[in-house]
């Protein structure tokens, strides 16, 4: 508004219709301004929401010793509680996961998990997820030890 002052003084009273008319514009386009701000915003926190929960990656390490086998099974435990989907995981969940495929030329091993272990209420449910080192990116590099190997796992 500071800035229509010498508008006015300079054009006079003939442009005092469209200056009044100029203004209801700029306003009006404030206002659409304003709600497409809040607008961007409230998509901008929606998107970031669903990116935060489709790229949440379960963190666990390995409770097992001994090597990798073709269809072997390990036991991870669960160490950074995280949501994934719609499901809660807590620390020290355990984790049962199957060896699927070993590929020693590339150094690369395959694992999917098949079901979960709650810490607090020792209930067993069903859990499909792939070890993966990046997300949509399923198999990890083969460990020296398996003792403490920490993978993070995504859903399938």
């Amino acid at each position: 508004m500071h800035s229509s002052l010498p508008v006015l003084t300079v054009v006079g009273l003939v442009c005092l219709g469209s200056l009044s008319a100029m203004a209801q514009q700029t306003s009006s386009t404030l206002a659409l301004s304003a709600t497409s701000q809040a607008d961007v915003i409230r998509l901008a926190d929606s998107s970031s929401s669903k990116v935060s929960a489709v790229s949440q990656l379960l963190k666990t390490r390995c409770l097992d010793t001994g090597l990798l086998r073709l269809g072997s099974t390990c036991t991870f435990q669960v160490t950074e509680p995280v949501i994934v989907g719609d499901r809660a995981f807590a620390v020290g969940d355990r984790i049962h996961a199957h060896v699927e495929e070993v590929k020693g030329v590339t150094g690369r091993v395959f694992m999917r998990t098949d079901r979960i272990v709650s810490a607090k209420t020792q209930e067993t449910t069903v859990l499909s997820m792939v070890a993966v080192e990046q997300p949509r990116q399923p198999g990890v590099s083969i460990p020296h030890l398996l003792d403490g190997w920490k993978l993070s796992w995504e859903q399938r």
